[in-house]
């Protein structure tokens, strides 16, 4: 550095050089001009004193031509010799600015190399830790079980007729008449949880996916529950749900860490609703779509670059979601919308990754009694009561091992069904319980019990080859 430093010293203006070579370069095309001059007043010279020498009676006018000739000739060789002398010492300095610059620039190219290398040993270190973290991400995930679940209490008024505690980070306490019993989860959020503390907890599986591997994130509830906020959140960084945040995460990494040791990423997303057992887009107006075995033919997608192409995105979807208001929920969802994110991720060495993140709001069970539904809206509780009553019995028939698993009896679980046991995914159930509703908060609590002791097998990762 210090020799870069000096360098920078001698030369301070670039262009003083530059326009010293110009200088030199106008004064050296005068010197055969000047030689040619001198040579010719020379020769005028010798001839005018041959001449005087022959005819003594020269005029004076003749005799002060020859003196101003004379004295041309001196001047112009005095000019010659200073040209000369400031040609030579221009010369020297350029040769030793071109020596000085040499050094430089040699002295340069050794620290260029140098710094090469050390780009080369710290890329090689963090596609060391790359790997490191993948495996022990994988360890700590595989360790939670394959479907991991956590849950979220919303705030809440203690009935007398049951107890609900929260009885530690991992336990939460239901008694009820004779029944009693102890639910465990890989994480409890109390009732002051906030949106990033949520967030914090899940972000590991959402790096799978970075990684190659298929990961769905699924809330499940019953209505009025905060299955919505906690997904979709609200206005302000603070209230965004999983949906923006695990965008906002993917990008982060893949510009970041990932791109260090030369991973690419390409992001696009399609954003769908299963209402009364059909499925709509809702990027497209709504338009009603087509099933083909688990996947949904012609559903828009579009290209994620940064975060303003989320906000966009998720602003139109919510303008098209089925909601209604009912007297258990304001805003109640009354579709099953799921948001996939499919990553295309390609490494310098030729290694690819093409797989999908799910984030699913499950719409929330309800009882017509409660929540006074009639015509369309009894039909709509229906409906969503019929897919998730399918959900249960797909993943009891997992867990029991039974031949067959009705994952057709609903387009929900169709949907789903790769990323419940019949594909290739890591998996995580965002439980929710409003804990004034004893029989809700009950049927719920036995659902998670069913879904953590379900095996769906180790995920690996998808090249898309």
């Amino acid at each position: 550095m210090n020799g870069v430093k000096n360098m920078q010293d001698n030369f301070r203006n670039p262009n003083d050089l530059v326009s010293q070579i110009e200088q030199l370069t106008k004064k050296t095309a005068v010197i055969p001009s000047l030689e040619h001059q001198l040579h010719a007043l020379k020769h005028r010279e010798k001839v005018f004193r041959r001449q005087s020498a022959i005819f003594q009676s020269a005029s004076s006018l003749d005799v002060s031509n020859a003196k101003t000739d004379h004295e041309t000739v001196s001047k112009l060789t005095v000019e010659l010799e200073r040209v000369r002398s400031e040609l030579e010492r221009t010369t020297e300095m350029n040769m030793a600015q071109k020596e000085e610059i040499k050094r430089q620039n040699k002295k340069i190219l050794e620290l260029s190399t140098k710094l090469q290398k050390l780009v080369a040993i710290f890329q090689e270190e963090m596609q060391k830790k790359d790997e490191l973290i993948r495996k022990l991400n994988d360890e700590v995930v595989d360790l939670h079980g394959q479907i991991r679940v956590v849950i979220r209490v919303r705030d809440f008024k203690k009935d007398p007729s049951f107890n609900f505690q929260i009885t530690s980070q991992n336990e939460v306490k239901f008694q009820q008449n004779n029944f009693s019993n102890v639910f465990a989860f890989e994480n409890v959020f109390q009732p002051g949880a906030n949106q990033p503390e949520v967030f914090d907890d899940i972000k590991e599986l959402i790096l799978c996916a970075l990684h190659g591997k298929n990961v769905s994130l699924i809330a499940y509830g019953p209505t009025s529950s905060g299955k919505t906020y906690t997904m979709r959140g609200e206005s302000g960084d603070e209230k965004k749900g999983v949906i923006p945040r695990a965008i906002q995460f993917l990008l982060e990494q893949s510009m970041k860490e990932l791109a260090v040791i030369g991973w690419t990423y390409n992001f696009d997303a399609s954003f769908i609703e299963v209402y009364n057992e059909e499925v709509f887009d809702l990027l497209d107006d709504k338009k009603k779509l087509e099933m083909k075995q688990t996947t949904t033919v012609g559903s828009k997608k579009i290209p994620i670059n940064d975060m303003a192409d989320v906000t966009d995105l998720l602003e139109l979807a919510d303008s098209q979601r089925s909601v209604a208001t009912t007297a258990c929920n304001q805003n109640s969802s009354r579709s099953h919308a799921i948001f996939q994110i499919n990553i295309d991720g390609v490494h310098k060495s030729g290694e690819t990754v093409k797989c999908c993140l799910n984030l699913v709001d499950l719409a929330g069970s309800e009882r017509a009694k409660e929540s006074g539904a009639q015509g369309k809206q009894f039909t709509e509780l229906t409906k969503i009561n019929q897919s998730l009553s399918t959900l249960k019995k797909c993943i009891r028939a997992q867990k029991t091992k039974m031949p067959h698993v009705p994952w057709r009896e609903s387009k929900l679980t169709i949907l789903l069904r790769d990323y419940l046991g019949a594909g290739s995914s890591k998996t995580m159930f965002i439980a929710h319980v409003n804990p004034s509703d004893a029989s809700e908060t009950k049927r719920t609590l036995e659902f998670t019990a069913d879904l953590r002791s379900t095996n769906i097998g180790k995920a690996t990762v998808q090249t898309g080859q």
